[in-house]
């Protein structure tokens, strides 16, 4: 069975592709930034817990405040990387953070099925909420990917170079008609 992934020639129908990836990746560092000033905040308030309910790509979950720190100021440098590569059109940037959007996303939807897997029957109206929030960001950041993927697409295909082999091209001379068939 094959798959076929859906190539984009515009983002959300109405922006080119690269200024709509540009600004999902504007959105996507404010949001990143944004929550790691949350973070900051709360473990300055809270100097006397070690953990955290840390709320990555929509997961919410208890972890050690470094770890969570980690994640953010990683999703801020490849959302750095994200911006560079698309303002200046480099393919190894731009496949930098498609890599890591792949890794980060799979990963997010492991942790949450793993995690919520146990509390699913205990909580379950608190679980169809937080499971809209994660497909809701998995969904999203999934869109994202496929942008990028469709501009790394784009990007070889235009860069692709092309020869002419005019030695190997065959010239025929036509006879000059006269209006008389030859035959």
């Amino acid at each position: 069975m094959r798959l076929e992934i859906p190539e984009c020639r515009r983002c959300c129908c109405c922006f080119p592709l690269r200024h709509g990836i540009i600004v999902f990746g504007y959105i996507h560092l404010l949001f990143s930034i944004f929550v790691l000033a949350v973070e900051i905040y709360v473990s300055v308030k809270h100097v006397s817990s070690e953990h955290t309910m840390a709320l990555y790509k929509g997961v919410a979950f208890y972890s050690q405040v470094w770890f969570a720190f980690i994640l953010f100021i990683a999703e801020i440098l490849f959302n750095i990387v994200l911006l560079v590569g698309a303002h200046t059109k480099k393919t190894q940037l731009l496949r930098a953070y498609y890599y890591y959007g792949i890794t980060t996303t799979l990963a997010t939807l492991v942790t949450f099925i793993v995690i919520r897997h146990s509390e699913l029957y205990s909580h379950f109206g608190f679980y169809i909420l937080e499971a809209c929030s994660v497909l809701t960001s998995l969904g999203i950041q999934v869109y994202l990917l496929l942008l990028v993927r469709s501009e790394l697409l784009k990007i070889r295909q235009t860069s692709r170079l092309c020869y002419v082999n005019h030695a190997s091209e065959i010239i025929i001379d036509t006879p000059i008609q006269t209006g008389r068939n030859p035959f």
